[in-house]
């Protein structure tokens, strides 16, 4: 069967997340689930760890009767290299699925197909902006799959981004 690679933080895995891996199956192709930045965690723009992003991933995609891949991909932090890298985690893949530009410009250079489905609610369905809401209180849950809820509380989630969020150290004094 043809392989969809879809790269994404799952900081938290959100409705998105959900609606790239049902591009990929209504393409008719298998999920290969990437874990970006996988070597981070329990910092504020990464609060979740690798393997609490993985069990967020299969809670919501073993749901939907479909086979799937899962993948982890440690940070590179070099575009030119990127594609390349990412490579010698995966097998081979047919087509990339992504709501980020930098990400479709990468593998579009690097001469692979690339679809970008239409994103929806994006300002919502968005990791910072969940994140955001989840440290000041506001209202996070209706951005996420129901089984992401679940995890975050059963995770301390809010507590500990709020921790890290407060942690995040001050300017020093001059």
């Amino acid at each position: 069967m043809k392989k969809g690679l879809i790269l994404g933080r799952f900081q938290p895995f959100h409705l998105g997340h959900l609606r790239l891996i049902e591009a990929v199956k209504d393409d008719n192709l298998e999920p290969m689930i990437c874990i970006g930045s996988a070597q981070e965690g329990r910092t504020k723009d990464n609060p979740f760890t690798t393997e609490e992003r993985r069990i967020m991933v299969e809670a919501v995609v073993s749901c939907l009767d479909c086979e799937y891949q899962i993948y982890e991909i440690p940070d590179v932090n070099n575009n030119n290299l990127y594609v390349s890298h990412l490579k010698t985690f995966v097998p081979d893949f047919d087509t990339v699925y992504s709501g980020n530009t930098l990400v479709l410009k990468l593998f579009k250079a690097a001469g692979h197909k690339i679809v970008m489905p239409e994103m929806v609610n994006r300002e919502v369905w968005e990791g910072a902006a969940i994140r955001q809401a989840m440290t000041e209180g506001d209202e996070w849950e209706t951005a996420v799959p129901s089984q992401i809820v679940d995890i975050i509380h059963d995770l301390n989630g809010i507590e500990k981004l709020q921790n890290l969020a407060r942690a995040d150290p001050l300017p020093p004094e001059s």
